[in-house]
């Protein structure tokens, strides 16, 4: 078989190439970039988000302690909500109250959540990066990389106008599946050690909601089953009226008076990194929007008039490939509280594991605040690589508490941070003074206790 050789179709160099505009990649451009560094923001979309804006989120999940009182998650993250609120495209977790439309209607956690607009998100964080100087590079899929001693030398990018390859001092991984790690030789695990995965799900928004009159129900009606229509929906997988999607009411509020609904759930694992697995699980999902629609308006009087406005461009993925890191989060971290020497954020998020068959999963409410640590972000094996967001080194339990969007973006926020300084210190990433990396967290209103 003859080897197949990439035309370069352009060169460039930066100080810090960051791979993928999610949540995370945007925090890691942005606070690499303020600190002087040339930045280019590698992302395969051709807007910013990731699965916040293409997957229809909606709702940053809490920031807050495990008490629910205070806002521990704060730094970039604070900054950026700030901004959408004062534009008219998010809500304050002020007014997220446990149990009312913006929290899902959920009575017991959810406290401190922030619905966002996605196409406000796609604008602001667009505007972010260009302010702090970040180049940004869309419809660029990674496809291979070059390394040289513990070094990654440079990464290559397919576009519409051929192979792009950007060289850099140093590198971070924002891409959900650790695709960079995963070129450059990392070590990195997929799933459970059985290979299995969460229930990935698809958002889908609708309108023509009488909020009044849910708004009533719900107060009417304090008991979970009821407020989450799960005896209905239960009988309906029975008679087959509702054979798919999760097993109670999700819905949620936007700020612009639309709802978000997060009720189609494809069950049976599939490998999210196969286009072809990925391809039928979207179909799928996409054929029980109308099922479940049909379902709604049948069976809620509030909701008997709405409508479609759309389905996500991407299946919401929970899990997939993550690095094997200096060190690896674990669920009796969680557990037992620990507070990290060199911990880069403070957070107190469930243990959220969703399973198969409908909306079944095991929730492990942390009972006090704990850290993530830096180590969890680097790749042993190089010294100018690391990783943040869904693809950070934990075990499964530990990543099903920590993937959610607000310590995405504190670890987006550490990683673009400690780039700065290790350039400027001319050292590896593992070897920048922590106690460096934490003050300057601090000075930019990260909350590290």
């Amino acid at each position: 078989m003859n080897e197949i050789k990439l035309n370069i179709r352009d060169r460039r160099s930066c100080d810090v190439l960051v791979v993928g505009g999610g949540v995370s990649g945007i925090a890691a451009a942005v606070c690499a970039a303020r600190y002087g560094m040339s930045v280019i923001l590698a992302e395969k979309n051709c807007f910013l988000g990731g699965t916040a804006t293409a997957g229809l989120i909606g709702t940053f999940m809490t920031c807050c302690d495990a008490k629910g009182e205070d806002q521990i998650i704060k730094g970039f993250y604070g900054e950026l909500l700030d901004r959408l609120i004062s534009e008219g495209s998010a809500v304050s977790p002020e007014k997220c109250k446990v149990g009312n439309s913006y929290s899902a209607y959920r009575i017991k956690g959810h406290k401190g959540v922030a619905p966002y607009s996605c196409e406000g998100l796609k604008k602001t964080a667009e505007e972010m990066c260009l302010e702090s100087g970040v180049q940004l590079m869309y419809n660029s899929v990674l496809i291979a990389c070059e390394t040289a001693e513990r070094q990654v030398k440079s990464a290559f990018f397919a576009t519409d106008s051929g192979v792009f390859e950007i060289s850099a001092r140093y590198f971070i991984d924002c891409g959900g599946n650790a695709m960079l790690c995963h070129l450059a030789g990392c070590e990195t695990v997929f799933g459970g050690k059985d290979g299995s995965v969460q229930p990935a799900s698809m958002i889908f928004t609708i309108d023509g909601v009488d909020k009044k009159l849910l708004d009533a129900y719900m107060e009417d009606n304090p008991e979970m089953r009821k407020r989450f229509f799960m005896d209905e929906i239960e009988k309906g997988f029975a008679d087959g009226s509702f054979p798919c999607g999760t097993k109670k009411l999700r819905i949620f509020e936007a700020p612009n008076g639309t709802w978000h609904v997060n009720m189609a759930q494809t069950d049976n694992a599939f490998n999210s990194l196969d286009p072809f697995e990925t391809a039928a699980a979207a179909a799928e999902q996409r054929q029980q929007v109308g099922i479940i629609i049909d379902f709604l308006r049948r069976t809620i009087p509030a909701l008997k008039n709405i409508r479609l406005l759309e389905t996500a461009s991407s299946i919401g993925i929970r899990e997939g490939r993550r690095i094997v890191g200096e060190y690896t989060l674990t669920i009796d971290d969680l557990k037992n509280s620990v507070i990290f020497d060199d911990a880069i954020l403070l957070c107190s998020n469930s243990v959220d594991m969703h399973q198969k068959s409908g909306v079944a999963y095991s929730t492990i409410d942390c009972e006090k605040n704990y850290s993530v640590p830096y180590r969890c972000l680097l790749a042993k094996e190089f010294d100018n690589l690391a990783a943040a967001g869904r693809c950070v080194s934990a075990d499964r339990a530990a990543l099903a508490a920590i993937r959610v969007m607000p310590p995405c973006f504190a670890m987006g926020e550490a990683v673009g941070t400690a780039c700065a300084i290790a350039a400027k210190d001319s050292t590896a990433l593992r070897d920048i003074s922590i106690e460096k990396l934490r003050s300057r967290l601090k000075e930019n209103g990260a909350y590290l206790g």
